[in-house]
C-alpha cells in the first residue's frame, strides 16, 4: 500500500510539472517580440501600429466543436419549422 500511496504521489508531482510546462510554453508564446517600423511611415501607422499589437497579443478565442445534443437539436427545430411551413401553405385543406 505503501508503494501504491507513493506511486499516485509521483504521478500527481510529474502532472503538475507538466502543467506548469505547457503553461510556461503558452505564455512565452504569447509574448512576441514587437516589431519596428519604419520612421518614413508617419504618425498614423505609429498610432495604429499599436493597436494592432494589442489585437495581436489577445489569445484568440478556441471554437468548440458542436455536440450531438446541439446537432439533435437544431434538427429538431428545422424539422418542426418545416412542418409548420407545409401546414400553413397546404393547398389540400
Amino acid at each position: 500500500m505503501v508503494d501504491m500511496a507513493k506511486l499516485k504521489e509521483d504521478a500527481l508531482q510529474r502532472k503538475r510539472q507538466h502543467e506548469e510546462k505547457e503553461l510556461r510554453k503558452q505564455v512565452a508564446g504569447s509574448k512576441k517580440p514587437a516589431r519596428r517600423t519604419s520612421g518614413s511611415r508617419g504618425g498614423k501607422t505609429r498610432g495604429n501600429a499599436s493597436a494592432q499589437r494589442d489585437l495581436a497579443e489577445r489569445p484568440k478565442a478556441k471554437k468548440s466543436k458542436r455536440s450531438v445534443s446541439r446537432w439533435v437539436l437544431d434538427i429538431l427545430l428545422f424539422l418542426g419549422a418545416l412542418i409548420v411551413v407545409i401546414l400553413m401553405f397546404n393547398p389540400f385543406r
